[in-house]
């Protein structure tokens, strides 16, 4: 072999091992954890008694969370899957107002995240965590399988539908997704044009979201949402089968719709004719 032709293979393998090296920089931009406990809990935040939870991922990764149960009688079970940032304790004004309500509420940390195990994010690992969140509660022996309802809102709207559709979860009663995105490398091209170039799209909502069908299906978006435009939620409403319904907020920013008290009698709505059925 001439020395030109070992500087061809060392420049190819320089030029995979930067495009390797790159892809991976670039999907791990979509998680930004924060690990260790939170100063809040359901108890600090709102006096809600609650249980701490751990449960194994596929691979045996430890998970953390906290079931909630309703302050009444139990008229479902609410999985809350939480987007990219910090971890569970940041989302407790998305959830608590659920067991006021009657619904239980089972929270979850991924992998990376809170006092999760310390394993590197990434799509197909983010959605086995899910899919084991979803296998935990359907073998609590306290949970009527039948009533499970999923709240997911952003990065968790990816990982509940890939969940869901590689999972065989078609016992479902429904799912609320909140300003969740099409697809990894449309945010990507959204916030770096180019940048979808770098991201695998395996577990993308936009290429599942057709396998959720018959679950009734709930869109939430924000007209404000800068983080992840309306746009998203509109291009997955189009392409998902029935049952489906979308609501657009007007005014609201990211994660700015659950607040809202008028939202919050849709989504039970939505719940409680879910289990109706």
């Amino acid at each position: 072999m001439t020395r030109k032709s070992l500087s061809r293979i060392a420049a190819a393998f320089l030029m995979a091992a930067g495009t390797l090296l790159a892809y991976s920089n670039a999907q791990r931009l979509f998680y930004w954890p924060m690990s260790g406990s939170g100063k809040s809990t359901p108890e600090s935040a709102a006096g809600l008694p609650f249980e701490e939870v751990y449960f194994a991922s596929k691979d045996g990764t430890r998970l953390h969370g906290w079931f909630i149960p309703a302050i009444g009688e139990t008229r479902g079970v609410v999985l809350h899957v939480h987007g990219n940032t910090g971890h569970m304790s940041f989302y407790l004004d998305q959830t608590l107002w659920l067991p006021t309500e009657d619904y239980a509420v089972f929270m979850f940390d991924y992998r990376g995240y809170g006092l999760s195990g310390n394993e590197t994010p990434n799509p197909r690992a983010l959605m086995e965590d899910t899919q084991a969140a979803i296998a935990y509660l359907k073998n609590r022996p306290d949970i009527d399988a039948s009533r499970l309802l999923i709240l997911a809102q952003s990065l968790g709207g990816n990982n509940t539908v890939a969940a869901l559709a590689h999972g065989g979860f078609d016992s479902i009663a429904g799912v609320v997704l909140d300003a969740t995105f099409y697809s990894y490398k449309t945010i990507a091209n959204d916030k770096f044009p180019g940048g979808g170039m770098l991201i695998n799209d395996d577990y993308s909502a936009s290429r599942l979201i057709r396998r959720l069908s018959p679950i009734p299906l709930l869109l939430l978006h924000g007209d404000r949402d800068d983080l992840v435009p309306l746009e998203h939620s509109r291009k997955l409403f189009q392409i998902a089968e029935e049952p489906k319904q979308l609501i657009v907020v007007p005014g609201a920013a990211h994660l700015g719709v659950l607040p809202r008290p008028k939202i919050r009698e849709e989504v039970l709505e939505f719940f409680d004719a879910c289990l109706a059925e």
